[in-house]
């Protein structure tokens, strides 16, 4: 059994050999079903190769999976565009949606 505590991990806590590993169920328990968002950034300070990664976010009936390249300076740059746009229209997203509730729960 002690070659499995190579594996384990603390919450919080990448696995060797990556930066960022994370699976997350985004709904609460007890409603509705198995939404969920996975990331990994693979660490490869220890070799030369393009990481994996990956970010994937799934609702009850769908899944979407986002491409992320390091291949080239341009990909790169496109990358991290790419995860601050997300951010952004994420962020005020929340904040519609926030503004919603608020006057939903005015209403009840």
């Amino acid at each position: 059994m002690r070659y499995l505590l190579i594996h384990a991990r603390s919450p919080g806590r990448p696995a060797r050999g990556t930066r960022v590993d994370e699976y997350a169920r985004l709904n609460r328990p007890g409603l509705y079903g198995d939404a969920f968002v996975r990331v990994l950034v693979e660490d490869t300070s220890r070799r030369r190769k393009e990481p994996r990664v990956k970010l994937k976010i799934g609702d009850c009936s769908n899944v979407i999976e986002l491409e992320f390249s390091l291949g080239s300076p341009q990909l790169r740059e496109n990358s991290l565009f790419k995860v601050d746009t997300l951010i952004g229209a994420l962020q005020r997203f929340r904040d519609g949606l926030a503004a919603e509730a608020e006057l939903a729960d005015r209403r009840s």
